[in-house]
């Protein structure tokens, strides 16, 4: 019985590591989630924000992945895509093949599309991606903001520049924000997220730890990257600041996910 108990403990074994590398990198799920908007901040009623993060396009996960995963998000139809970074894995050689497939959705919101840089897309190349995107329509916002909204409102987006290979500079992302307005921080590493509040973020979007990718019963994610180890994943809070950090699309070293599946993030402001 030892014999076959080891057996068949080995082959099952082999089929969780079968679908972690092999299955899970390639089912993404769509995520909702409501944000109460503070009193007083008049944006566009109900106004839908779709966020995508750590797309890691190169030698694991292909443009078409991404397609996948951004058609699950497009079905919703948002009115404005924001991007947290790490769009890239590997070699600059991706870079085309990464901005060509969020440049295709770039226009397809009402309000357009904004991005962030993280520390892979600084790594293979930040001031050739940065071109590649804005080609493509896609706004990166580097320490500065963006106003977005129509006669019904308006909201404004803070892009603060990768921590660990940018150079991060929150006041000046900010310092385009009108006095008294609340703003959305775009950040790519979500454990710094204490440093936009006295800004007057109302809420932080980020990445970057993938949700840890390998997520264990009970103990959560056995690891996270340097920047993502406090707000590992979904919905927390930051000096009472709400703070989201997406699962990512993409994977990293090593390609495998564990219960924790890919994500495309669907947020209401209400």
């Amino acid at each position: 019985m030892g014999a076959l108990a080891a057996a068949g403990a080995a082959v099952a074994a082999a089929g969780v590591g079968r679908r972690a590398r092999h299955e899970a990198p390639y089912r993404p799920t769509l995520e909702r989630l409501e944000i109460p908007v503070p009193a007083g901040l008049e944006t566009p009623p109900r106004l839908r924000i779709g966020f995508i993060a750590d797309t890691h396009v190169g030698s694991v996960l292909r443009p078409a992945d991404i397609d996948r995963a951004l058609a699950l998000l497009l079905a919703m139809e948002p009115d404005l895509l924001l991007f947290g970074g790490d769009y890239v894995s590997e070699s600059p050689r991706h870079i085309p093949d990464a901005a060509a497939v969020l440049g295709n959705v770039a226009c397809a919101t009402k309000f357009g599309s904004f991005a962030v840089l993280g520390n892979h897309d600084y790594a293979n190349g930040a001031g050739r991606l940065t071109a590649a995107l804005e080609k493509r329509s896609v706004q990166v916002l580097r320490n500065e903001s963006a106003r977005v909204g129509d006669e019904t409102g308006e909201l404004w987006i803070a892009g603060i520049d990768d921590v660990l290979l940018g150079s991060p500079d929150v006041p000046s992302a900010f310092a385009g924000v009108p006095p008294d307005v609340r703003a959305i921080a775009l950040w790519h590493e979500p454990d710094f997220a204490e440093r936009v509040v006295r800004f007057g973020a109302f809420l932080q979007l980020s990445g970057h730890s993938h949700g840890g990718q390998v997520r264990l019963p009970v103990a959560g994610a056995i690891a996270a990257p340097e920047g993502g180890r406090r707000f590992v994943a979904g919905l927390n809070f930051a000096a009472g600041m709400p703070i989201y950090t997406t699962r990512g699309v993409g994977v990293y070293r090593p390609p495998v996910r564990f219960r924790c599946p890919p994500e495309v993030t669907l947020l209401t402001l209400i």
